[in-house]
C-alpha cells in the first residue's frame, strides 16, 4: 500500500471508532442513575394518572356513593386538593396544571414517569413540573433487565399505589390490561434490540482494530477481505438496529397513546436515541464502502499482473 493510501485507513478507523463508542454508550445508557437519561428508547409520561378519578371527584363522587364510604372519602379527599390547586393560581394556567400534576402523582404514590432503556428501565420525577416548557429528568431509580425481568408497568404501578397515601390498586383507576399487551411488544422489540447492538459494539470494536492493523501493516492485503466482511456486517447489525428503533419505537408509542389516554399515560420515543443510532449506523457503512473500494481495487490490480506461469512463459519468449 503506497505511503499516501496508507493514511487514508485513517478514515474508517475514526469512523469505526466513534461507531463503537456511540454503540457502546446507547447499549449502557441508563446503566446507572442518571447516565444518559435522555436517550432512552421509549419513555412513558404518568404524570396526570388517574386523572379519570378526578373526573370522577369533579362530578361530585356520584359513583362514590354506591361503592362505599372509603371510595367517598377517597374522591371527596383528591376533589379538596384539585380544588385548591386551581383556585390558588387561576391567572396561571400552566402554574395550575403543573402543580395539579405533581400534585396528582405525589397523591397516588407513583412516579411522573418511566423511561424503556435497552438493559435498563428507570423511572423519576419532572422538575420544576410535568407541564414546563423543557423539564429536567429527575431520576429516582433504576432497574436493570434481563430476559426474563423487563419493564411491567402494571406490577409496578399496582405495588406503588398500594403502597402510596390513598392505598389504591389499579382497578381503582379502570387500569386496561392492553396497556401492558402493548408494553410486552416493545419489551420484546427491545430484547431484539439488545442482541442488535451486542453485535454492533463488537462488530465496530473489531473494526476498529483491523483498521489499526491495516494501518501498522499495509503489505498485508489479506486485511482488505478481512476488513471488509467485518465491517460489512458490524453496519448491518446497526441498520437492523435502526430499523427496529424506526418501526417498533412509534408502532408501540401510538398504540401506548392510545390505550393510555383514558388513565392519563402517553408515551414518547427518543429522538436523541435514534438520531446517534442513525450516526452509529452512518459512519460504519462509510468503514464497509472503504474497505469494499479497496477489495475492488486489490481485484483489479491482480486481475491487472500476469499469473506466475504467464510470467515465465513471458520470460522464454524474451529468452530466445
Amino acid at each position: 500500500m503506497a505511503p499516501v493510501a496508507r493514511f487514508f485507513v485513517l478514515v474508517p478507523l475514526i469512523l469505526a471508532l466513534v461507531s463503537f463508542v456511540l454503540t457502546s454508550l446507547t447499549l449502557f445508557a441508563g446503566n446507572k442513575q442518571g447516565f444518559m437519561e435522555d436517550y432512552a428508547v421509549v419513555r412513558l409520561n404518568t404524570s396526570m394518572i388517574g386523572r379519570n378519578l378526578l373526573d370522577k371527584a369533579k362530578d361530585g363522587g356520584k359513583d362514590a356513593g354506591k361503592s362505599g364510604s372509603a371510595k367517598d372519602g377517597l374522591l371527596g379527599d383528591i376533589k379538596n386538593w384539585w380544588d385548591d390547586a386551581k383556585g390558588g393560581a387561576k391567572d396561571q394556567i400552566n402554574g395550575i396544571k403543573g402543580a395539579a400534576a405533581d400534585k396528582l402523582a405525589g397523591k397516588l404514590g407513583v412516579s411522573q414517569w418511566y423511561s424503556l432503556h435497552i438493559m435498563d428501565s428507570c423511572e423519576g420525577n419532572w422538575s420544576p413540573n410535568a407541564t414546563a416548557l423543557e423539564p429536567s429528568l429527575n431520576v429516582t431509580n433504576c432497574t436493570a433487565s434481563s430476559p426474563s425481568h423487563r419493564l411491567n408497568l402494571t406490577e409496578m404501578l399496582d405495588h406503588e399505589l398500594k403502597v402510596g397515601p390513598l392505598k389504591l390498586n389499579l382497578a381503582d383507576l379502570d387500569w386496561p390490561d392492553s396497556i401492558q399487551d402493548k408494553l410486552d411488544v416493545l419489551n420484546d422489540a427491545l430484547m431484539a434490540l439488545f442482541v442488535v447492538y451486542v453485535l454492533a459494539v463488537g462488530f465496530s470494536g473489531l473494526s476498529m482494530f483491523l483498521n489499526l492493523g491495516a494501518f501498522l501493516l499495509p503489505g498485508k492485503a489479506g486485511l482488505v477481505p478481512l476488513n471488509l466482511v467485518v465491517g460489512t456486517l458490524g453496519g448491518l447489525a446497526c441498520i437492523i438496529g435502526t430499523l427496529i428503533v424506526a418501526v417498533a419505537g412509534p408502532k408501540g408509542v401510538r398504540e401506548i397513546n392510545d390505550k393510555g389516554a383514558r388513565v392519563g399515560i402517553s408515551a414518547e420515543r427518543g429522538i436523541k436515541f435514534y438520531i446517534v443510532s442513525c450516526i452509529a449506523t452512518g459512519f460504519m457503512l462509510g468503514v464497509a464502502m472503504f474497505w469494499l473500494a479497496q477489495f475492488l481495487a486489490l481485484r483489479r490490480k491482480n486481475k491487472a499482473e500476469p499469473s506466475p506461469g504467464e510470467k515465465e512463459e513471458k520470460e522464454e519468449k524474451e529468452a530466445c
